[in-house]
């Protein structure tokens, strides 16, 4: 029982750290209307701008993003419930975190990870043409 609510604990504390507001059914709801090339490059053109990205690094990184924009798609456009989602954006996350950090200076990654959800923010307006 006690490992049952620490492991509970621990994934809503990770679920909350990792995915914030982007966790919630509607942020999945609002991506439906995308496509995975319209979100790949609105993520690299965000992380561009705050990250200072190299030109080495553009290429590398919008490759990235494609690739795990294109592996997100039947999660956000699929029929699970909320966290059917939430568990498997988990998992693509967490490799996609892993390739960007052989891509991404150890500085340019800790920025990256501390901003998320204004990423997340951000390519969402973008998304909304605002």
């Amino acid at each position: 029982m006690n490992n049952v609510v620490t492991n509970t604990l621990k994934l809503g504390l990770f679920l909350a750290m990792t995915f914030g507001t982007a966790a919630r059914a509607d942020d999945f709801d609002q991506l439906k209307a995308t496509t995975p090339s319209e979100r790949a490059a609105a993520q690299t053109e965000y992380m561009k701008n705050h990250l200072g990205l190299t030109d080495a690094q553009m290429p590398k990184i919008a490759a990235i993003n494609q690739k795990y924009a294109e592996q997100m798609e039947p999660v956000i456009k699929g029929a699970d419930g909320g966290l059917g989602k939430m568990l498997k954006a988990q998992a693509i996350q967490e490799n996609k975190d892993a390739e960007l950090r052989q891509i991404l200076t150890p500085d340019q990654f800790e920025r990256f990870a501390s901003s998320k959800d204004e990423m997340r923010e951000a390519v969402k307006r973008v998304l909304r043409k605002e």
